[in-house]
């Protein structure tokens, strides 16, 4: 669901309570507590109402935040946080996908002659079911975490409480999430060395971008295609963190990558919800009990497959611009520069 992306994806002191909205970090030390706010609001409202939109933020905050910690890796040790961040947005993808499958069938069956819509309601009905059963599993998976932990290995000691979170613990239906109190949140970092070790890892994230970029083809495997995507939001979300840091202007450049995730993640999407319209028509027992629908089910995974193939097309050859080259190139010297200030005065 790239385009529902561009709609939702939200700025990270968006995320944060309103009174907070007026505060404008520059400094890592006053992001994190901030994303670890949003990403508290953003659990809260999977666990109230599940809806789409609560799960696509959650998951792109857990993504967020991810890229923060990875540039405190010569601070403090952060790879058990960064995995548990990332098991969080693993469980919420399973829901995220019976979203862009939902409203991918609704697109197709809208664009249909009623005499041809059947097939894609009866999908839709099924996907729509399992849906919600993947949801109530999530939510109480979910329910269960606890995002205060991530707090706590940063080593940010304060912690309130919400009256939503006392009257789950009280009812014992949730365990309770904390959330950063930010007036009292002290996150000591030397800013010097994680400037040089963000110059260190942007430069890298490029270069592995840039490697999957020369070996991708429209023959590629789905699973090189999706690592190609993956390897784009790393650069995409270390950019965003580096620029919010104040280490200079990356717009055209995301514009881009957000533009190519999109279209690789549109391709995904329909090789996805092909493999799962196909899995579902091949269970014996929905076969006999919907002989006559189930070939015309097939004809709708055939028409999927036929605008993958189109995307696909549109997709390659993939080309770099120089703008995410040199913008690159500029904010790395400008980290490095940064670092160098810091060592010169010690």
């Amino acid at each position: 669901m790239a385009e529902a992306e561009k709609v939702l994806t939200p700025d990270v002191t968006a995320c944060a309570p309103s009174e907070l909205k007026v505060r404008k970090p520059h400094h890592l030390a006053d992001i994190i507590p901030l994303q670890l706010n949003a990403l508290h609001e953003h659990h809260r409202a999977v666990l109230d109402t599940g809806d789409v939109e609560a799960v696509h933020k959650m998951r792109v905050t857990t993504r967020r935040l991810q890229a923060s910690l990875d540039l405190l890796e010569r601070e403090m040790s952060v790879r058990r946080l960064k995995r548990r961040l990332r098991a969080w947005r693993r469980a919420l993808s399973q829901v995220r996908n019976y979203d862009v499958f939902l409203e991918l069938i609704e697109k197709e069956a809208t664009a249909r002659r009623r005499a041809h819509r059947e097939q894609f309601e009866l999908v839709k009905g099924i996907l729509q079911q399992r849906r919600e059963q993947k949801a109530s599993k999530v939510r109480q998976y979910l329910g269960g975490i606890h995002l205060e932990r991530i707090a706590i290995g940063l080593g940010l000691g304060a912690i309130t409480q919400s009256p939503h979170q006392a009257d789950a613990e009280a009812d014992n239906s949730l365990v309770a999430s904390g959330s950063v109190d930010l007036a009292q949140a002290t996150l000591s970092l030397d800013e010097g060395r994680v400037a040089g070790y963000a110059a260190e890892r942007l430069e890298q994230r490029l270069a592995e971008f840039q490697a999957l970029v020369a070996k991708s083809h429209p023959t590629a495997d789905p699973a090189e295609l999706h690592q190609l995507r993956i390897a784009a939001k790393r650069v995409r979300y270390l950019l965003e963190i580096v620029e919010q840091m104040g280490y200079g202007d990356a717009a055209r450049a995301l514009a881009w990558l957000r533009g190519l995730q999109d279209r690789i993640g549109d391709w995904h999407d329909l090789e996805a919800l092909e493999a799962e319209t196909i899995g579902i028509v091949s269970r014996g027992r929905f076969m006999r009990e919907h002989l006559s629908e189930s070939s015309r089910i097939l004809q709708a995974a055939a028409h999927l497959r036929k605008k993958k193939e189109t995307l696909v097309s549109k997709l390659f050859p993939v080309r770099v611009p120089r703008t995410l080259i040199l913008t690159s190139q500029r904010i790395a010297r400008a980290l490095r520069r940064r670092a160098s200030s810091n060592l010169a005065s010690k």
